[in-house]
């Protein structure tokens, strides 16, 4: 008996011992595990798949719209690619260094006025200009530029070649103080076939010998503004696109029709054989007025309601200047203007009939070919009215009083409206 309760005593005690021997975990370790041991399964068995049945009380919603989901997310990444690749396509330029050539060739070719016309092309800086110019319907043919943005807002054909540089090199060949940063090579527009604007101004402006680029930007400014039928520009004049005369005239080449450089021999063709032909010759100034023959001043004058006599006697000749000095041709040409009828400005009916202004520089005057012209049309010399002391005006200035004096004229009667 005694043998068996020890047996027993043993046995219970056995089990004892081993789970004595087993290692416990330092609860220092406990207490830093969940710090570097990720909380995020690495994977979720699922029962159905584990278990091979099917749960048939879920309905596949969810997987429909997981791929739908799949599906719009890959919709705004293929629009992306497209448009990048549309991008890609229409911005393709040519990236050019300072000291590259291309640029300086393409533009020594374009800085003179025979170059130009040999090579049928034309420059134009600034944003302004060159959306005038498409506008218009002219072909680019490069675009120089700095900014890739620059060219955002312009409509530009696939042929159109683009050449990236830097700034400094645009500012090298640019005509401003500071470049926009844009330059656009244009081949030449004919300018003549520019439309005129809706109940245009039976007027039509004619410059001789102006030969000032900021005279004929200005002029072509206030023809534009005044809303008249044609500019015609004589031989003589100065470049219609040299870069002066773009800055000052302010994009007005795309504006209306622009006859350049024809003879006075084809001068008849362009006009109405009715109009009345008036000439504003800023060269010959008041101080010729002692000059006029009697004849003339008393059938001219007589609007001013002055004595012809009296109106001598306001004017004094420059006796520093002989007629020795004046060239001959010069000289012939204001013998004949003195022969012209002269009027103010203000006394004449324009309404009447078309009218066409001529205008000179103040330096030359107008060309000695154009008296017999002047002579067959039997024109007729405005004048405007200067204070004691002012020699003459502005072409420009002199032409905006004069044109919108006709302007007024016409809306005063009706016929504009």
């Amino acid at each position: 008996m005694t043998m068996i309760f020890l047996n027993i005593v043993r046995n219970a005690v056995q089990p004892t011992r081993h789970a004595r021997a087993v290692n416990t975990v330092d609860s220092c370790v406990t207490r830093t595990y969940a710090r570097w041991v990720s909380r995020k399964p690495i994977a979720i068995v699922n029962e159905d798949e584990l278990f091979d049945c099917e749960d048939t009380t879920r309905s596949p919603v969810c997987r429909e719209r997981t791929s739908a989901r799949k599906s719009k997310k890959k919709k705004p990444q293929e629009k992306k690619t497209e448009e990048t690749e549309n991008t890609r396509k229409k911005n393709l330029f040519m990236k050019l260094k300072e000291t590259d050539k291309i640029v300086s060739s393409l533009m020594t070719n374009l800085k003179s006025r025979k170059r130009r016309e040999k090579n049928d092309e034309i420059i134009l800086e600034g944003q302004r200009l060159i959306k005038d110019a498409l506008k218009s319907g002219a072909t680019p043919n490069a675009m120089i530029f700095n900014d890739l943005s620059d060219l955002a807002t312009l409509e530009l054909p696939e042929e159109v070649k683009l050449y990236k540089v830097p700034y400094n090199t645009i500012q090298l060949w640019s005509t401003l103080t500071t470049s926009p940063g844009l330059l656009g090579i244009f081949k030449t527009p004919d300018v003549q076939k520019n439309k005129p604007i809706e109940n245009a101004l039976p007027l039509t402006v004619i410059c001789d010998n102006i030969r000032e680029p900021g005279n004929l930007g200005s002029i072509m400014r206030s023809v534009a503004a005044v809303g008249c039928e044609k500019l015609i520009l004589m031989k003589g004049c100065v470049d219609l696109w040299d870069p002066k005369v773009l800055r000052s005239a302010a994009g007005t080449h795309f504006q209306l029709p622009i006859y350049a450089f024809p003879t006075w021999d084809e001068i008849p063709s362009l006009i109405s054989e009715e109009s009345h032909i008036f000439v504003a010759d800023s060269n010959f100034g008041d101080e010729f007025l002692p000059r006029y023959s009697p004849e003339i001043l008393e059938s001219s004058l007589q609007i001013f309601d002055i004595d012809p006599e009296d109106l001598k006697t306001k004017f004094t000749l420059d006796s520093n200047q002989s007629e020795e000095t004046i060239p001959r041709n010069k000289y012939l040409m204001k013998q004949f203007m003195l022969k012209l009828p002269i009027i103010p400005y203000y006394s004449i009916d324009y309404t009447r009939k078309e009218s066409v202004i001529i205008l000179s520089g103040e330096t030359e005057g107008l060309n000695f070919n154009s008296s017999k012209f002047l002579k067959e049309r039997k024109s007729i010399r405005i004048n405007i009215p200067l204070a004691k002391g002012v020699d003459s005006l502005n072409a420009g200035v002199a032409l905006g009083i004069v044109s919108f004096e006709i302007k007024r004229q016409f809306l005063k009667k009706g016929s504009l409206l």
